[in-house]
């Protein structure tokens, strides 16, 4: 292999990163009335995995000072800035939730709800899509959209539901569907990091450079010369050639990878030619 084109293949090496087609849009994760401030720590936390920094908290049940307790700052750990510069919006009178959180989603250009339901498709307010099925959407102009996730004890509620432009759900167990909400959220978060991104092998100072087409028909040319010469009937020989090459096509291999396994070829097929063991 080549080392001086190696090195200037890592040296323009782009790791993983937004893709430029999604570059005008904004996502809000909101936890509405949250109910403990553990989870909103691990969500924190989540969202810096996923490259999410906008928390917003709409009229929590918690205390603000346990969500933004030592404790919880724990459970963010490096999403502790995510935590400790949220928004977090209270509401004193109660009977007017509904009405403020429809008139706080105005601000976005999508709001997109959450739920454990939608399995018969019998209510039509939380008539559901999975997750891995939404397509995002590609805006020329700034767009703004909000990812809602419902309290604890029962997710959204229908009202909440219908304030939602579309619902997603994770495809789980039909005897009990739903999940805890910072697992939920980190499965919906996570699903979205890989539309969102162009995911590339490797991170850091030591990524992965994937075999190039023209590396690996080096590679099948030894194959190929090793088949031929080797006692092997003549209608198998192709289907070992296939077998050989539908393995490493699949495999994916690295540059390195693929100089390794080349080396042991080329130097098998030197010895056994060397050694004239090849049939004649």
């Amino acid at each position: 292999m080549d080392k001086k084109k190696i090195k200037q293949e890592l040296d323009k090496f782009i790791g993983t990163h937004r893709n430029d087609k999604f570059k005008n849009l904004k996502f809000s994760i909101i936890l509405v009335q949250p109910e403990t401030g553990e989870n909103v720590g691990f969500i924190a936390r989540i969202m810096k995995n996923f490259e999410f920094d906008d928390l917003i908290i709409f009229n929590p049940i918690e205390t603000i000072d346990n969500i933004l307790s030592y404790e919880a700052q724990g459970y963010a750990m490096h999403g502790k800035d995510v935590l400790l510069n949220a928004n977090i919006i209270e509401i004193d009178d109660q009977n007017k939730h509904i009405e403020c959180l429809r008139d706080y989603l105005e601000n976005f250009d999508l709001v997109i709800g959450t739920t454990a339901k939608g399995k018969r498709y019998t209510n039509l307010n939380r008539l559901a899509i999975f997750v891995e099925d939404f397509s995002i959407p590609i805006s020329g102009k700034p767009l703004k959209i909000a990812i809602l996730f419902g309290k604890e004890s029962r997710g959204l509620t229908n009202q909440e539901a219908e304030i939602s432009d579309i619902l997603l759900r994770i495809p789980a167990s039909d005897s009990y569907p739903t999940l805890n909400l910072s697992h939920a959220s980190g499965i919906i978060l996570y699903e979205f990091y890989k539309k969102l991104h162009v995911i590339r092998m490797g991170r850091g100072k030591n990524p992965i450079l994937l075999a190039e087409k023209s590396e690996r028909k080096i590679l099948y040319k030894y194959i190929k010369k090793l088949i031929k010469k080797l006692k092997i009937r003549n209608y198998r020989k192709k289907n070992a050639f296939y077998a050989f090459k539908n393995v490493f096509e699949r495999a994916l291999m690295s540059k390195k990878e693929l100089s390794m396994i080349l080396g042991f070829f080329s130097k098998t097929y030197t010895l056994l030619k060397d050694k004239n063991l090849f049939d004649e």
